[in-house]
């Protein structure tokens, strides 16, 4: 066996041939540097653009070759200095190389091939995103990096031709810092010259956010200077906390910060009905996250770094508000049982999105805290509002804005519910911890699709919607649990495949987060060799009703003010289908008492960081790439 006299800095992979060390640091930068001159396509090799060359529509065969050696050309000179930089920094166990020419890479070309769809189940083989996603950190990380810094890029190429007074192109770098100077200055009311804490300055009626800005600042004001001595909050209310306050609320601030979440973070948690959401009657703590996530993943450093700042005050802002209100015990009218409705799922939506906050860029201390405790409380607040959310009782007669409202609450509610459940299910399949929810108890229904969620009028959310009523989900209300048991029980009929592939990506990701939490519990279970059928079943049905679905967002342009409708963290749903098959192998092999790792596995630890499914999608990296060579 040849020596491994490569080594990977980043996750200390060992190589055998240089060759295969500058492909694997591609993984770990997610670089493609080599271009189609004329389809833009990018690809990670030389010879994949040839062979992309010949086969290119939008080239004719004259002036393909020019366009791709012409491409070639450009990027192997960075790609030469990109390589020149890592290979200062290697030690060579020899002082000659062996690298091998591309034709020992046939395989592996297929595997890596662009070609492919980005969310198709052969590319996700790769585990390319997890691998990124279990290794970084912040809430940039919910999309691959080309595609967040892609959709930053039309947002401020949007902000520079709307505003060119309130966009401060800074040649120092400074951009973000400009934002905010600019919108403090800006400002009627100078932090500074409030004397005393408990005094507020009035904002001009004028700034339609001024009145919901200073309720925001109200609230954190009383919360810092009345916190308690074993307070998570490290922050005291002085004049320059104020001022970082002000500018990070700020009425011009917080309506970019609302634009950044729409369009950099609600594709990924969809929950909070958009055409509906009106700023001044929401919650003021639900609006102060929703600020907080936007500057977290604004195009300007400097937004960022202010927001965290304010990161465990806005945690302990949502954990001391009425996070559980009481069931009302008398009689109420509809209206005001819809009112009620809408702050109970108001409370859930804010702590669900404050959780997933700290969870990714928070402090090791608090995200340990949201682990272990705050997540319990999420939890139990979703069983206190009910996992049964329907809509068996909404009628398709009229569209009119009371029957649209009445909708949007429920389908608010459902997802919302989902996805306590999905960061329930995250933090088993990232941490090792026990689920604190069963796949027995999700009765609410599946959600409907993007189309009738998304849609900007009670007509075009009553026309969706009709067209929905005649799918298998809405005539038997299917839940999902339900949902669940049905793909597991037998291999379904390409018939109810081809039905089911109409259910839209957020509940299929459910669904194979499902298969993952029940193979937790097997994993700590007694194994039989029946024990596994039903969630490989359940795999296999998966994956053919996958390979059928239409993705949503096909047709989505990328404009500003379509983004938001874009589909975000869930599209990578084929690589946790991946990874729960590995799982289910990984439970198979060491349960097979004839197998070399049966009664080796190590004593399981529960609630780890990341770094131990990291390890693991890092190994099945590595034999993926030594089995295709």
């Amino acid at each position: 066996m040849s020596q491994r006299q490569w080594r990977c800095d980043p996750c200390s992979t060992s190589f055998s041939r240089l060759e295969h060390l500058r492909r694997h640091l591609r993984s770990h930068e997610n670089q493609r540097p080599y271009a189609c001159g004329s389809c833009k396509k990018t690809f990670t090799r030389k010879d994949a653009l040839k062979r992309h060359g010949r086969t290119c529509k939008e080239l004719s065969r004259s002036t393909d070759a020019n366009a791709i050696t012409a491409s070639t050309r450009q990027t192997e000179q960075s790609q030469d200095a990109y390589e020149s930089l890592f290979l200062g920094a290697i030690t060579s166990g020899s002082g000659q190389s062996d690298v091998h020419s591309p034709p020992d890479f046939t395989t592996l070309d297929w595997l890596y091939s662009s070609q492919l769809l980005p969310d198709s189940i052969d590319v996700a083989e790769r585990l390319e995103f997890l691998a990124y996603f279990t290794s970084a950190k912040g809430m940039a990380t919910f999309l691959d990096q080309d595609t967040l810094k892609q959709r930053q890029k039309i947002l401020i190429d949007h902000e520079k031709r709307e505003d060119p007074h309130g966009f401060v192109d800074d040649p120092t770098g400074q951009g973000g810092h400009a934002f905010l100077e600019h919108a403090f200055l800006n400002s009627s009311t100078n932090p500074l010259t409030t004397i005393e804490p408990s005094l507020t300055l009035a904002v001009p009626e004028s700034e339609t956010h001024g009145l919901k800005s200073e309720e925001i600042i109200c609230r954190l004001q009383l919360l810092i200077v009345g916190k308690s001595d074993n307070s998570i909050i490290n922050l005291h209310w002085t004049p320059s906390i104020e001022m970082s306050c002000r500018a990070l609320f700020a009425s011009e601030n917080v309506c970019r910060f609302l634009d950044y979440f729409w369009s950099l973070w609600y594709p990924n948690c969809p929950i909070v009905h958009r055409p509906l959401f009106d700023f001044q009657t929401a919650h003021p703590v639900l609006v102060c996250v929703m600020v907080i996530i936007g500057a977290c993943l604004s195009p300007h450093e400097e937004d960022g770094f202010l927001a965290k700042t304010w990161l465990d005050s806005v945690e302990e802002l949502v954990f001391s508000s009425e996070i559980l209100p009481q069931r009302p015990t008398l009689p109420t009218s509809d209206m005001e049982d819809v009112e009620s409705k809408k702050k109970r799922v108001e409370c859930i939506q804010m702590t669900y999105l404050v959780c997933s906050l700290q969870k990714r860029e928070g402090s090791v201390e608090a995200q340990t805290r949201i682990r272990r405790y705050r997540h319990a409380t999420l939890v139990s607040l979703a069983r206190d509002i009910g996992l049964s959310a329907s809509h068996r009782t909404l009628e398709l007669k009229e569209p009119s804005l009371s029957w649209w409202r009445d909708f949007a609450i429920e389908e608010e509610l459902i997802r919302s519910l989902t996805y306590v459940f999905l960061i329930d299910a995250a933090l088993t399949i990232l941490h090792n911890a026990p689920p604190r929810m069963m796949v027995s108890e999700l009765k609410m229904d599946m959600a409907c699709p993007e189309q009738c969620f998304q849609a900007e009028s009670a007509t075009g959310c009553f026309t969706a919607l009709n067209q929905w009523k005649d799918s298998i989900f809405w005539r038997e209300r299917l839940s999902v649990y339900t949902m669940v048991r049905r793909i597991c029980q037998s291999s379904l009929s390409d018939h109810l495949v081809h039905e089911y592939s109409r259910m839209g990506t957020l509940n299929l990701f459910t669904i194979v987060q499902s298969l993952h939490s029940l193979t937790f519990h097997l994993r700590n279970s007694i194994i039989f060799d029946s024990t596994l059928a039903p969630v490989r079943t359940g795999l296999s049905n998966w994956r053919r009703i996958w390979n059928e679905r239409d993705p949503e967002d096909r047709y989505t342009p990328d404009h500003p003010h379509t983004i938001w409708k874009k589909i975000g963290f869930v599209r990578y749903a084929p690589e946790f289908w991946h990874l729960a098959r590995i799982m289910v192998d990984r439970i198979q092999s060491e349960s097979d008492e004839h197998s070399p790792l049966s009664g080796t596995t190590e004593s399981c630890r529960y609630d780890t960081d990341m770094m131990d499914v990291n390890d693991l999608i890092m190994q099945y990296r590595q034999l993926n790439l030594n089995s295709a060579i």
